[in-house]
């Protein structure tokens, strides 16, 4: 199995106003913004976005089971959002469903801006 891929380098991602506008219209929300921050939920949605450039979610994925998140501040629009993670065992399901949990820290620059587990269910064992 090979389920995490090595990147060459570190993988961030900048948060722009179209990102912004977009996350809004996939929420049908036409209320216009007076702030100059990202929603947690979009925060979240491309941090996992970033972990998959380095884990083979597309083959392995069967559920997301669970998240929780702790969030620190904030991202602010123009910021890059980079990601630690470390996976861990949860329990086997069956002999063909196993769940880890994956902790995960977001971070602009060195600030720690939020935390979280995010619980998965993949068709292999890793």
């Amino acid at each position: 199995m090979n389920f995490i891929k090595q990147p060459n380098t570190p993988i961030s991602r900048t948060l722009y106003e179209t990102d912004r506008f977009l996350f809004q219209k996939l929420l049908n929300d036409e209320t216009p913004q007076k702030n100059d921050w990202i929603d947690n939920r979009q925060v979240v949605m491309v941090a996992i976005g970033i972990l998959n450039r380095t884990l083979d979610l597309d083959t392995f994925l069967v559920a997301v089971v669970g998240q929780k998140w702790r969030f620190n501040r904030h991202v602010k629009i123009g910021e890059s959002l980079s990601v630690a993670y470390q996976i861990l065992d949860n329990k086997s399901f069956s002999n063909k469903r196993f769940l880890y949990d994956i902790k995960m820290e977001l971070f602009v620059g060195e600030e720690v801006i939020a935390a979280g587990i995010w619980e998965i269910m993949l068709n292999s064992k890793l």
